[in-house]
């Protein structure tokens, strides 16, 4: 019998593992593939009420990267752990380094190809799946979808990166190892060091105590600040992982009843907690940030529709001046006033853009003007002002602005004199919907602001506001009206020489509406839920198979253990207990823990928007998110307590 017939034949019998070796690598590349279908559709990169989605979608991407260079090393991992004490084997019988090199490069590169192959054809099939799934539960059906040549080149680029440095490791250390210490691979223990109960304690603290300085400091804190107690929570984290079951075999001993009853429980966790910590500690941490993202994304897809409504108090807003977006009020009301939605409110607000050199400088500065009168029309007040005096009017919700007890004086050169206000009060209201550079007024009495109006340099104009009885309806008008508006002013000149050397023109003759601010919500929320929707399942399933693999690459030497323990009075009965106890630790602790932290984040995150009790949905979505992942991980753990207690059980009998 040659050399070859014997790997073939060893090959046939251990066929499970090369299956799932094959599986784990084919999963891989699907993961890679069914992204770059989000990443790189065209349509998410160029659409214009889309820009900014795919610098978003980098985050989660790089998350997929590091998940997925984890995922690939340990299943390559416990694969070759397998293997080792074959190439012991085959080392007995004659075989070199050199044939071992051979043999290792051959089924790898041969498992690499096929895996890359049906990867990309499920890949393929199951990303046109979720992409028409999810794309239509968040309302984006027009976004369609399509292959392109990159999203295969970085698919297959990607995974042979990552699959050759693995291979590549392994290939050295097996050519390190000699025969003797190949054969005692699979009966050497892994060494746990550092077993310290203090230490377990003294990683609690310090991920509690990073949370609690997070909360503390988050209002006033840089986003440097945030990365620094986050790094703390996780490096904590890892430490009472690490050390948790030790702290708490500790406390156990001082009740020696409760202890002894849990020995071979509390053994065994203490063990699989040190071995498995890199492995635990990146199921926590996905936990954590997926259901963090998923639950503050929802939250904001579900409130597009109020942020639309709390940005535009009017359905409609848009600047006209003398020569750009002139249109007279009839054709404008023309195009409004339909039955699907009929007209309601038309209000005009004069202002004044005025736009002075700054001294010494090469620059302006500039103000938006608005005499008294029409602020109080505007705003159902009852202001009056003096002359040389003037209110500072922000356009925006009053816990949204920082003010100071200070009063201002504002100058106004007026011919060859300086004229000079006098701040009496600033108010903060939204009033006027969100328009490029219409942002804060300066309200002044009727008087002066035709004083101003006729002798400081600027531009006149009127502010449209428009109200109509079904403003979600009117996303063809608005369209119309832009189309109109483009029209007339490419046929006329620039509002003044100096307007483009500050600011944008089409921004600023841009129309507001709540229906298009709507879809824009709806439209980036709504795709960056889908990849996390889709990220979340891939993280769900890949730490599934990582704890899946480890806890199955060892039955062999789980079943030799539970055979001692049989010979020693350990009842069936008992057995399943500790294996249902030990798995129900080790799947719902990550899950606890991730789900914890995150509930923390989240109420930490939430206060930019006056916290959970505030805005009582964000509490919502977190249950719903967090609901949904404790019954993804319930249905794992029946699984595997099903194989597991079948493998030690019925098999070890």
């Amino acid at each position: 019998m040659t050399f070859n017939h014997i790997i073939w034949k060893m090959a046939k019998v251990q066929y499970k593992k090369y299956i799932f070796y094959f599986l784990c690598n084919s999963f891989a590349v699907m993961f890679f593939f069914m992204f770059s279908t989000v990443y790189f559709n065209e349509r998410i990169v160029e659409v214009k009420k889309l820009e900014g989605i795919k610098d978003a979608l980098a985050i989660p991407g790089v998350a997929l990267v590091v998940f997925t260079i984890f995922f690939i090393s340990y299943a390559h991992n416990v694969f070759m752990k397998k293997r080792k004490s074959e190439f012991g084997l085959f080392m007995t019988l004659g075989m070199s380094h050199r044939d071992i090199s051979k043999l290792l490069l051959l089924e790898n590169g041969l498992i690499g190809i096929l895996s890359i192959i049906s990867g990309l054809v499920g890949g393929a099939i199951f990303s046109r799946l979720f992409f028409l799934l999810l794309m239509n539960s968040v309302g984006l059906k027009e976004i369609p979808f399509h292959f392109k040549s990159n999203m295969f080149m970085y698919s297959i680029g990607a995974f042979a990166i990552v699959f050759l440095i693995a291979v590549g490791k392994s290939l050295f250390f097996t050519l390190k190892r000699d025969v003797i210490q190949s054969f005692r691979s699979n009966r050497t223990a892994e060494t746990i060091k550092l077993k310290s109960p203090l230490f377990g304690a003294f990683g609690l603290a310090i991920m509690t105590g990073s949370i609690v300085m997070l909360y503390q400091t988050y209002s006033n804190a840089t986003g440097a600040y945030l990365l620094l107690w986050t790094l703390a929570v996780l490096m904590g984290l890892y430490i009472s992982l690490y050390q948790s079951v030790s702290f708490f075999i500790e406390l156990a001993k001082k009740s020696k009843p409760f202890y002894y009853r849990r020995l071979v429980l509390l053994t065994n966790l203490d063990y699989k907690f040190k071995q498995l910590t890199s492995i635990l500690m990146l199921v926590t941490v996905m936990i954590m940030v997926t259901i963090i993202y998923t639950t503050l994304l929802l939250t904001i897809y579900k409130s597009a529709e109020k942020d639309a409504l709390n940005q535009n108090p009017y359905d409609m807003a848009f600047l006209q001046t003398e020569t750009k977006n002139n249109l007279s009020v009839d054709k404008i009301n023309s195009i409004i006033d339909q039955k699907e939605h009929p007209l309601k409110e038309h209000l005009e607000i004069p202002i004044y853009y005025s736009i002075q050199k700054l001294t010494g400088v090469d620059g302006y500065f500039t103000n938006v003007i608005m005499s008294v009168d029409d602020f109080n029309q505007l705003t159902g007040q009852r202001k009056s002002l003096r002359d040389k005096e003037y209110i500072n009017y922000i356009n925006e919700d009053m816990e949204y602005v920082e003010t100071d007890d200070i009063k201002y004086d504002l100058p106004f050169d007026i011919g060859n004199e300086e004229r000079v206000y006098k701040e009496t009060e600033t108010i903060a209201a939204k009033t006027i919907n969100s328009l490029s550079y219409l942002h804060e007024f300066i309200i002044v009495s009727n008087d002066e602001f035709e004083l101003l109006k006729q002798n400081v340099n600027g531009f006149a104009g009127n502010i449209h506001l428009i109200k109509v009885t079904n403003w979600k309806n009117t996303s063809d008008v608005v369209e119309e009206l832009d189309k109109q508006f483009k029209s007339y002013n490419d046929s006329t000149t620039a509002i003044t020489d100096t307007l483009d050397k500050f600011t944008s023109e089409e921004e600023l003759l841009q129309i507001a509406s709540k229906v298009m601010d709507y879809y824009s919500n709806k439209n980036s929320s709504g795709i960056m839920f889908f990849v996390i929707s889709f990220l979340s399942v891939i993280f769900f399933f890949g730490t599934f198979i990582l704890l899946y693999l480890n806890l199955f690459s060892e039955m062999d030497q789980e079943k030799s253990k539970y055979k001692k323990l049989y010979k020693i009075g350990i009842t069936f009965k008992e057995v399943r207990g500790i294996i249902s106890r030990e798995l129900a630790t080790l799947f719902f602790l990550p899950t606890i823990l991730g789900t914890t932290i995150a509930f923390l984040y989240v109420a930490i995150l939430a206060t930019d928007v006056g916290g959970i009790m505030k805005n009582p949905e964000i509490l919502e979505h977190f249950s719903i998110v967090s609901g949904v992942y404790l019954c993804i991980q319930a249905g794992y753990f029946l699984y595997a307590r099903k194989k597991m207690s079948f493998y030690l059980t019925e098999e070890t009998s």
